[in-house]
């Protein structure tokens, strides 16, 4: 069965290079940048929107599985992939394994509440969870390939500041809409930066009002964190957010009602204005 493992991220590469191998010996993979976790490589350059050209690619090497990794435009790709094969998807799979003739998969549902089992028939696309499995490398032999132009054309590029990634954070600092407004965004981002943290928020915050870059996102459609330490700041709490900080160490939250539903998923709760709190500890942890 020859697998297919495409993701514009490094580290969805990895883990979807070790899935691929826990399924075949024939694995080949795209990938930006140079990479040993795939028996064959193809190394294209990924510029402009370039999801549809590498649909292309993708579709005349005529794999039986393509493993995705899970990000926005890796999905794009997964999704426009399938629709061209005519084949069947699933999103968000963090276990796979071979039944028969086809495949069946895990995902959760129910914004986290649940896990789905799905069975799939070959050929299939399917995009991951990250996951700590580490790949087997091999003697990869390269190939470049160029990608077709795109009919849509790009007019701007915006540079997104970047901070500590969201997934390795040991400390992270996130906002919801009880934060007011975007201007008082900075006050959380004072925060975390003397606690040597990561700044991340709720879906409202990143995907609707833009107060932080969508990759900043934490929850069941963003970022599934695991740090030592979570502060929410302002968040209700709704269940495709706990689905994303459930493995966190101590979850601290800081809202205004007592009974917002972070209050029943959370260590500590401090019922208090959440911008009075940051500016507090910051002073303090600054001495």
């Amino acid at each position: 069965m020859k697998i297919l493992v495409v993701s514009e991220d490094p580290e969805y590469f990895r883990s979807a290079s070790a899935l691929a191998q826990k399924l075949s010996d024939d694995v080949e993979g795209i990938h930006p940048s140079e990479s040993s976790y795939v028996k064959k490589l193809y190394l294209p350059k990924l510029d402009g929107f370039w999801e549809l050209s590498l649909v292309d690619v993708a579709f005349k090497i005529n794999p039986n599985l393509v493993i995705a990794g899970g990000t926005k435009r890796d999905k794009t790709f997964a999704f426009s992939l399938a629709g061209k094969m005519k084949s069947s998807v699933a999103s968000d799979v963090f276990d796979v394994r071979l039944d028969n003739d086809g495949l069946i998969v895990k995902r959760p549902v129910y914004s986290g509440v649940g896990i789905a089992t799905i069975r799939l028939k070959l050929p299939s696309v399917i995009t991951i969870q990250k996951n700590t499995l580490e790949p087997k490398t091999f003697n990869t032999l390269i190939e470049k390939v160029t990608l077709t132009n795109s009919n849509v054309i790009l007019k701007e590029r915006k540079a997104v500041q970047q901070t500590v990634s969201l997934d390795k954070a040991k400390i992270i600092v996130s906002v919801g809409r009880g934060m007011g407004s975007k201007e008082n965004v900075k006050y959380a981002e004072e925060l975390a930066s003397v606690l040597k943290g990561a700044v991340g928020g709720s879906r409202p915050v990143t995907a609707e009002m833009g107060w932080l870059p969508e990759d900043r996102q934490i929850g069941l459609s963003g970022n599934k964190v695991k740090p030592q330490l979570y502060l929410a700041l302002g968040i209700s709490g709704q269940p495709q957010h706990i689905a994303g900080i459930r493995d966190s160490k101590i979850i601290v939250a800081v809202n205004k009602d007592k009974n917002a539903p972070i209050s029943e998923n959370c260590d500590y709760l401090v019922v208090g204005d959440a911008i009075e709190f940051c500016k507090i500890m910051t002073k303090r942890l600054s001495k």
